[in-house]
């Protein structure tokens, strides 16, 4: 069946949001009509034509029916693909990160072919802040509509100062933080609490080596602009951050947590100067452990290492460092256009 003639179906069923309520069979058609024109969105780099434009009516039917996750993917689908990709500078994870070079190039002619056809208005970003429950599509749509709406962004600001964040895990929570503090255009947004626990969030997954990579990336970037972006509560940041280095064991580190320690000693150096100097002493005792250890090193420790280069690179290290170690580095001096080893990518 052509897109057109689903779409049309489509069309014939959202005129009566009552009937799909009450009436069983229609929900099952309806559902097979989402599920034919995912499978077309799916063989289609632009996404189905006209789904876009039907976007009111999918979001006025999901207020009605905010359990259906299919429902919600095409949602998510037509408002990314109307937007310029990965607009919030995080590398996508798995699901779209596999394709060739080709197909990565034609999704974003597409979606920059694609940007004009989107308008924001109508799509109330309050009905996705507020599902008990978030997925990745909801982050998906909540992300694209921060960037594209003002009033996304304000009630976005509410909802992030709000207790009913705290009940979103950090995986799906992060992206949210990051993509409202890149779109947004402020000098300080107070010293609501609520801000100090999202923080807490994010530093214990930026040191979790469980965690997926994209999200200690999307950490990284929200705790520092997070730091950056609210002066009134950074000196208590620095601490909360302090804190999360030496409540982590020996054997723990990840490259995340050294890049962060290497973009805030080029921003704020005087201010992150007790953080670097806990994080620099912790990373020395962890690569002393994991060159006592077995003759192999794992790729996780290999891109560790790498990082910790890189905090050598930037800035003398003896400045960091306490007199135990200061010897060993004693020669040191700082390089910062040397090549990185290991392939380690400096962002």
């Amino acid at each position: 069946m052509a897109h057109e003639e689903v779409l049309s179906i489509l069309d014939q069923v959202l005129q009566d949001f009552s009937a799909i309520e009450k009436e069983e069979g229609i929900r099952k058609v309806l559902q097979a009509v989402f599920l034919a024109v995912k499978q077309h969105v799916n063989n289609t780099p632009g996404g189905v034509p006209g789904l876009r434009s039907r976007l009111p009516q999918l979001v006025s039917l999901y207020c009605v029916q905010p359990n259906w996750d299919l429902l919600e993917n095409l949602i998510a689908r037509a408002i990314d693909s109307a937007f310029i990709a990965w607009i919030d500078g995080v590398p996508a994870d798995g699901s779209n990160s596999s394709g060739n070079l080709e197909s990565l190039v034609v999704t974003c002619c597409s979606r920059w072919s694609n940007r004009a056809e989107f308008r924001s208005e109508g799509l109330g970003v309050s009905v996705f802040l507020n599902r008990p429950k978030w997925t990745s599509h909801t982050v998906s749509i909540i992300k694209s509509l921060i960037y594209a709406s003002e009033t996304a962004r304000q009630v976005s600001r509410t909802f992030l100062e709000s207790s009913a964040s705290l009940k979103q895990p950090a995986l799906h929570l992060a992206p949210v933080i990051w993509s409202w503090f890149d779109a947004s255009d402020f000098s300080d947004v107070g010293s609501s609490r609520t801000w100090r626990k999202h923080f807490e969030q994010l530093t214990a997954s930026i040191v979790d080596n469980q965690a997926p990579r994209h999200h200690r990336l999307t950490c990284r970037r929200a705790i520092h602009t997070m730091i950056q972006k609210l002066p009134s509560l950074r000196s208590e940041l620095f601490s909360d951050l302090l804190a999360r280095v030496l409540d982590m064991t020996t054997d723990n580190l990840t490259s995340e947590i050294l890049r962060l320690g290497r973009s805030l000693i080029e921003s704020l150096p005087q201010e992150s100067d007790t953080f670097v100097h806990s994080l620099l002493e912790h990373a020395l005792g962890w690569a002393s452990l994991s060159f006592g250890g077995p003759d192999s090193l794992d790729d996780r420790i290999v891109t560790a290492l790498g990082a910790t280069l890189l905090i050598f690179l930037i800035v003398p290290a003896a400045n960091y460092l306490s007199s135990d170690f200061r010897e060993v580095f004693s020669d040191h001096r700082a390089t910062p256009h040397r090549p990185c080893p290991y392939g380690i990518d400096p962002e």
